[in-house]
């Protein structure tokens, strides 16, 4: 028990650290954000996933488990949301629905899970990412935009990464080592870079919609919690694989709501809102987490 502090201490302060990074430079150095954001989409976060998952064994067996833990998840939220809305008495809130069904699967989960599990935790995590992604390019741009969610995914290259990456793990074939070498240095580079993008997008949006933004934090942290429990106790989940799914459920909104908001003009500055206002809440919550799941 006296070893757990210092795992969280030695696994939340340097995450954070790099965060803090970010917002600083953001506010001595202006640079294109989006630049960032491409470069992350279509060459680290690709090379990640090629160089991690195709040399960690994957159990099918578990990456069904995943999916439909997500579901559960992204369900959970979705109902809690709709019951705030009718409560509230608000309609045509489709930011809202983008901040508290999509976690930040990525910038927090990975370095985390790295820190804390190593080498096979990052690779479920990097399990969980893809699930959520392919949601993300498609139900989360059909509820922000309407239609096109497919075509939106095929347009990047983490689908195909994602089936070069599991192919070449199921047959046992490596690719060349230089190949795989260059995955590999790509792909170190993509934790600190989300870092560090996720920090210098802090620092550019202020939290505004206080009610909304908070509602909206809560869904995401705990009642996101609450679906992760929920569908680690109905399918059984232990070990692992249990510690990840929790941990990816409590995470705060994902990044890129936001910038599907701002490219689709969805409620903006309420999405922005919620991300900074559920991050920095997070800051809170994600070590109350690991003293829970360690």
């Amino acid at each position: 028990m006296s070893s757990i502090p210092a795992t969280i201490i030695s696994t939340v302060i340097p995450v954070f650290s790099i965060i803090g990074l970010g917002y600083v430079f953001a506010r001595f150095k202006k640079i294109s954000f989006d630049s960032i954001i491409e470069i992350l989409l279509y060459i680290t976060i690709p090379a990640l996933v090629i160089s991690s998952i195709s040399k960690s064994p994957i159990i099918l067996g578990e990456f069904g488990l995943i999916a439909i833990s997500v579901a559960i998840i992204v369900a959970v939220t979705a109902l809690a949301s709709y019951i705030y809305l009718r409560i509230t008495k608000q309609q045509g809130q489709r930011g809202f629905y983008l901040t508290t069904i999509f976690m930040n699967a990525g910038n927090l989960p990975f370095p985390l899970a790295f820190l804390a599990f190593g080498d096979e935790g990052l690779a479920i995590t990097i399990l969980f990412y893809i699930v959520i992604s392919v949601l993300v390019y498609t139900l989360g741009i059909y509820i922000a935009k309407g239609s096109d969610g497919m075509g939106e995914m095929l347009k990047l290259p983490l689908l195909y990464s994602v089936i070069l990456a599991v192919g070449l793990n199921l047959s046992g074939y490596r690719l060349p080592e230089p190949i795989m070498t260059t995955c590999e240095m790509l792909g170190v580079a993509t934790i600190p870079l989300m870092l560090i993008a996720l920090g210098y997008q802090l620092y550019s949006t202020k939290i505004t919609h206080l009610r909304e933004s908070f509602a909206a934090s809560f869904i995401r942290i705990a009642v996101g919690l609450g679906g992760g429990f929920l569908a680690v106790t109905i399918l059984n989940i232990d070990g692992l694989l249990r510690q990840i799914i929790l941990l990816s459920s409590v995470m705060p909104s994902a990044v890129i709501t936001f910038i599907f908001s701002y490219r689709y003009n969805v409620q903006s500055e309420l999405v922005a809102s919620t991300v900074s206002m559920s991050t920095l809440i997070s800051i809170v919550t994600i070590p109350a987490l690991f003293i829970w799941i360690l």
